[in-house]
């Protein structure tokens, strides 16, 4: 097996969703051909009897299933650009992520406020933390944090050579605004860096197109697939599994009807779909 497929939780657990708690859909993730669930530690704490009970139930389901869990660990201090708030709060949650027995994590952290010299020594500090911790912290791509463009990604990732990616090239996409193809060896760097993979697909508009399945995104799943299939190869060149989740969430990233805010497409379906692709492509 070249890739492990996780199942997201965001859109689809809680109140008027698919399912009204994380250890049913823990349980429901084990027989749909799923390796493990991902979702934010912070989910925790809206659970069926508060925080303490809600893992105690997930750990139950975790281990009656076998599954494994991705937590997603997410930075938010009110004061966004404070180094300081992000990192303690990114200790915290590293804690909380081997108490509840994780040993990979996709990590939110950071500000795209950050200088360059703040967002390196960040990214040193938190890389070292949770190495020490036994957790394989990998950062992801996303808008909001200093990994949000392919130019910074690059000098974070020469001048911290064993900083690892959750790969979510959607939101390079947006950035960029174009379709990618004159920084091509950009996207590709960051592939080959990439532990954990959140597998969506964005356009240039936007970081989820709104159903996949429709051909008029073929040239977009097409050139996800190619950056995939490069992490997938460097991860077996390591001589590790990749993992990957498949992560389409619900409005405002889902298109929705204007007044009804009817989504475009049920996500539980797109990322099925995306699953049964991913393994077949990859495994």
């Amino acid at each position: 097996m070249s890739i492990e497929i996780y199942r997201t939780a965001w859109g689809l657990v809680g109140a008027d969703m698919h399912w009204q708690e994380l250890d049913a859909f823990t349980r429901d993730a084990a027989n749909e051909n799923y390796a493990g669930v991902e979702f934010p530690l912070f989910y925790m704490d809206t659970g069926m009897g508060g925080r303490v009970a809600t893992e105690e139930r997930v750990k139950d389901a975790l281990q009656d299933t076998g599954l494994k869990y991705i937590p997603l660990i997410a930075t938010r201090p009110r004061e966004w650009g404070d180094r300081g708030a992000h990192f303690e709060s990114f200790r915290t949650q590293v804690a909380e992520a081997r108490a509840m027995g994780a040993t990979r994590a996709a990590v939110h952290a950071g500000a795209d406020s950050f200088d360059a010299d703040t967002a390196a020594a960040f990214y040193r500090d938190c890389h070292l933390l949770a190495k020490d911790a036994g957790l394989d912290a990998c950062f992801e791509t996303h808008r909001g944090r200093a990994l949000y463009d392919p130019w910074r990604t690059r000098d974070l990732l020469e001048e911290l050579p064993d900083l690892r990616l959750t790969s979510d090239l959607s939101h390079w996409f947006v950035v960029v605004d174009r379709m990618p193809h004159d920084i091509a060896d950009l996207f590709e760097e960051a592939s080959r860096r990439t532990g954990h993979l959140h597998a969506r697909i964005g356009h240039e508009k936007g970081p989820q197109v709104p159903d996949l399945r429709d051909p008029l995104w073929a040239e977009h799943v097409a050139l996800h697939r190619h950056w995939w299939q490069i992490s997938v190869d460097a991860a077996a060149s390591r001589g590790e599994v990749l993992t990957a989740c498949s992560e389409f969430g619900p409005p405002p990233y889902m298109n929705a009807e204007p007044y009804s805010q009817k989504p475009a497409a049920d996500i539980r379906a797109i990322n099925d779909w995306m699953r049964d692709r991913l393994i077949r492509w990859f495994a």
